[in-house]
């Protein structure tokens, strides 16, 4: 069985929603893709959802999956691949610095419009950030950006922000 290297920066760094979508996908930890930004997108009448684009000095945090191609099957379907997101190979920096190609899902540019995420997939998102111990800050850079687009300005007061501000915050 052919394994392959999956690195995930939306949803699907939350590990119990992954356990649900793909059960034998395993976490192999935490990583930085460099010159790309964490956006929230889609289309007008729906929530946006995460994807990346290239922006050098930018980085995004996220999670590297060892999946199995049925795993992969089922991300396929969940991200609606080929027609919302199409796959890329990139190349992320693990803990100790080492550089890994990992396959990837980015949206496909006619869905692209900033789009403000549900509540509940943002804190889905805010939630695998927080297993992991990523930087929420990041997160929630994400957000405002997204606002600010939207609103020309950005949000200054959530109720999704985390009130404790300790390590989760890093």
């Amino acid at each position: 069985m052919e394994e392959k290297l999956y690195f995930a920066y939306g949803s699907n760094i939350n590990l119990d929603q992954m356990a649900h979508r793909c059960p034998d996908a395993t976490p192999v930890g935490p990583v930085m893709l460099e010159n790309y930004e964490l956006l929230f997108r889609g289309m007008t009448n729906h929530g946006g959802v995460a994807t990346i684009r290239p922006k050098h000095g930018s980085y995004v945090y996220g999670l590297m999956w060892k999946l199995t191609p049925e795993c992969e099957k089922s991300l396929d379907h969940y991200e609606g691949y080929p027609h919302l997101y199409r796959k890329e190979q990139v190349n992320v920096f693990d803990a100790k610095g080492q550089e890994v190609p990992v396959m990837v899902y980015i949206m496909n540019d006619r869905y692209r419009s900033p789009s403000i995420p549900s509540d509940a997939y943002y804190l889905g998102i805010r939630e695998g950030y927080r297993q992991n111990r990523l930087p929420v800050k990041h997160l929630e850079k994400a957000l405002d950006y997204v606002h600010a687009e939207i609103f020309g300005r950005a949000k200054t007061q959530r109720t999704d922000k985390p009130k404790n501000r300790g390590k989760e915050a890093r």
